[in-house]
């Protein structure tokens, strides 16, 4: 069978041209070989310090995320209690307005029956 190539890729097999790859497959170390699973290298005291330390580092980052959103809320809540206080204050000084108003004022004398004299006021000096 003829060969077709393109570049240095045999176009039938998709592999790169003169790929064996049988003495790879011979050269590899068997499932079982201690080479390749060494259990050593994860119980040492090292790994296992760095894996506690990464372990406390996101824990923290975690507390946190849920320290700074709880934040949030109480400052959300607040910011809503800051308004309504607002809001009741600017309608206390309105009515405080209305109450000291002159209008409001001679209209509550003629109510209880009081009018204002044409005599001029006294002065009383010390």
């Amino acid at each position: 069978m003829a060969s077709y190539e393109l570049g240095v890729v045999d176009v039938r097999e998709r592999r790169p041209f003169g790929f064996d790859p049988e003495p790879f497959r011979k050269a590899s170390p068997q499932a079982n070989s201690p080479e390749i699973f060494d259990i050593d290298s994860l119980l040492r005291l090292r790994t296992f310090v760095y894996l506690l330390l990464g372990t406390v580092l996101f824990l923290v980052q975690i507390n946190n995320t849920l320290a700074i959103n709880d934040l949030a809320k109480r400052n959300e809540r607040l910011r809503e209690q800051l308004r309504i206080s607002t809001s009741i204050s600017t309608a206390e000084k309105l009515k405080s307005r209305e109450l000291q108003s002159i209008r409001y004022i001679s209209g509550y004398a003629k109510n209880l029956g009081l009018d204002s004299s044409f005599i001029p006021p006294v002065e009383i000096e010390p």
